[in-house]
């Protein structure tokens, strides 16, 4: 009889241990699905091919050699239309995707939603370009996977009124449209121009989907502020930079990084730029640093080029570095799981190990049983507790209708001073 349940038993383990092979086996041929909460339509709809592009420019990189041996594969999915609640719960239950890349502005309205599920499945994981709208005292951990590719929105903010002041001006204007990033962008600006001495004098707030802000120009003329800046989407500012020209005013103005894209520029006109003292961006600088080469040969080398443009675009440099330090964390962390995932972050990103600055490397060391720390196109990639990471600033400025240039730096530690509740 002992010797019979001896035998079940060894039975029993050897379907188990079969049975896992397989399992595993099935897993390991299947494509890591990754959610790209992107636009197709709507007010930031023309932005839509450039960040599939860029997506899918990194993960063809990525899947040289990918993570654990599968392949990163993304679902476009829309959110102009439908927003980021329903298109992350398509991605989720239509899609089966392990990772929903960009939650951003809407996050907190579905939080509950996806925090549930992580705590059963322990996916998806959740890098974000545009987490920067998102409260930094979300994220970073294994109940909540959520890693910033960029420092907050407000970080912008700071560096564009540290340049006002460097700039030698002494009051400004500030203007938002109602979207939650850019009202957050405006109170970040208040806050960094009263430490830097400059006297705001009004702060307006505009619809983004007006044609014509005439009216506002003419209020903001009224206060002759030294500088004026507006906190927009790139078809607004666009229009608001020509209503400000054909008034007769030359402004010294500053915008986000918004302003890199060619919306802003066909709505704006060159020529209205020029009439004005000058149209700045505060945006996100590349690193100088073997990571730029990389990353510069590939992007131009990519049949995504035509769409991804200026490969310095500070949305370009966000979306790789984020998507290299994920597949990094992903076959440090052994398989997709958000406990992991969330400490290989910080591993793979921080620390004493070496120094890499492409996925190629990174994977090589990881795979030799090394601690690594990849540093990026956009600089260090460390994050804080809560999953936001650092950036380098940068002013920039269109100097053709086809070329946007740096014009001037910012000085991170500032920008991060000034960042600072």
């Amino acid at each position: 009889m002992e010797s019979r349940n001896t035998s079940r038993y060894l039975i029993t383990l050897l379907v188990v241990a079969l049975s896992g092979m397989l399992s595993s086996t099935a897993i390991a041929d299947k494509d890591i699905m990754v959610g790209h909460l992107t636009y197709h339509t709507g007010d930031y709809g023309s932005f839509g091919p450039f960040f599939d592009g860029v997506t899918d420019f990194t993960l063809a990189v990525i899947n040289e050699d990918p993570p654990l041996g599968r392949r990163m594969s993304a679902i476009h999915q829309d959110i102009g239309t439908i927003g980021e609640e329903r298109a992350v719960k398509k991605l989720l239950n239509i899609g089966k995707v392990e990772i929903v890349l960009n939650v951003a502005h809407e996050y907190l309205s579905y939080r509950d939603y996806l925090l549930k599920r992580i705590s059963f499945l322990k996916k998806p994981l959740m890098p974000s370009v545009h987490g920067g709208a998102i409260d930094a005292m979300y994220g970073g951990n294994a109940e909540e996977p959520l890693f910033r590719g960029s420092p907050m929105d407000s970080a912008q903010s700071a560096a564009a009124m540290l340049y006002i002041k460097n700039s030698g001006k002494k009051s400004v204007v500030l203007v938002a449209t109602e979207s939650a990033g850019h009202l957050l962008q405006m109170e970040a600006a208040k806050k960094s121009a009263e430490r830097l001495g400059i006297q705001v004098l009004k702060s307006m707030v505009i619809q983004d989907d007006w044609t014509d802000y005439s009216s506002v120009i003419e209020e903001i003329a009224e206060v002759q502020a030294e500088a004026v800046a507006v906190f927009s989407a790139p078809r607004s500012g666009g229009i608001f930079i020509k209503n400000a020209a054909e008034a007769g005013n030359s402004w010294f103005l500053v915008g986000t990084s918004e302003w890199q894209e060619q919306d802003f520029v066909k709505e704006a006109t060159i020529e209205a730029v020029r009439k004005h003292e000058a149209v700045v961006m505060s945006a996100y600088a590349h690193a100088r640093s073997p990571a730029w080469g990389y990353y510069k040969n590939a992007a131009e080398a990519s049949d995504q080029i035509d769409v991804i443009g200026d490969v310095a675009n500070s949305y370009a440099l966000q979306y790789y570095d984020l998507l290299v330090a994920s597949a990094l964390a992903i076959e440090k962390a052994g398989k997709i799981d958000a406990s992991k995932w969330a400490s290989a972050m910080f591993a793979v990103t921080a620390g004493g190990g070496e120094l890499v600055y492409s996925y190629a490397q990174g994977l090589a060391a990881i795979r030799a049983g090394k601690e690594i720390n990849y540093d990026g196109v956009t600089g260090s990639m460390e994050f804080t507790d809560t999953g936001v990471v650092a950036g380098l600033f940068g002013i920039f400025e269109w100097a053709s209708e086809d070329s946007v240039v740096q014009v001037s730096t910012a000085d991170g530690d500032v920008v991060a001073e000034l960042g600072q509740e």
